[in-house]
């Protein structure tokens, strides 16, 4: 049975390696440079790395949210207070389209409202299809545009 918990020092490489078999795929704005084990290290620390989990204890997806103010200097429909920023989602490739992306972004919406934020702010490539989709059917409001790290985005909010 799948689950989802959040993250351990020791699911480092295994995450790290889920993100790098990402690169190149469809509408994937990541790179070798990013994320690197850095970011994932730095989330796991800061307790905001989520993974899902297969029957056999292998990790299929992996979505961060937490404190970052990366996207604050960004312009915002909505007045939110304490606002988590969500990030590096992805999902094992040979797992895709099967609704585990939808399952974790839902997953950690609940969690991030239970843990005192009172909204969701992102980025997401403006070539990535699948992303976009799935944060329309999931009620995030795009709510404008930008363009960080040579890469054009949307940005997306929802209140919680």
């Amino acid at each position: 049975m799948r689950y989802i918990r959040l993250a351990k020092t020791e699911d480092t490489e295994s995450i790290v390696n889920l993100y790098q078999s990402l690169i190149g795929t469809p509408g994937c704005a990541w790179s070798i440079e990013y994320p690197t084990i850095a970011e994932v290290q730095n989330d796991i620390k800061n307790s905001s790395l989520y993974c899902m989990c297969d029957d056999n204890d292998n990790i299929i997806a992996a979505a961060a949210a937490g404190s970052d103010n990366e996207l604050e200097h960004l312009f915002w429909n909505s007045l939110m207070k304490n606002p988590c920023e969500l990030a590096r989602v992805g999902v094992k490739q040979s797992m895709q389209n099967q609704g585990l992306g939808y399952v974790i972004v839902d997953h950690v919406i609940k969690d991030v409202k239970k843990r005192g934020f009172d909204g969701i702010r992102m980025l997401v490539s403006k070539s990535n299809p699948s992303a976009l989709a799935l944060y329309e059917k999931l009620k995030f409001h795009r709510c404008g545009e930008t363009r960080m790290y040579n890469i054009d985005w949307f940005c997306y909010e929802m209140v919680l």
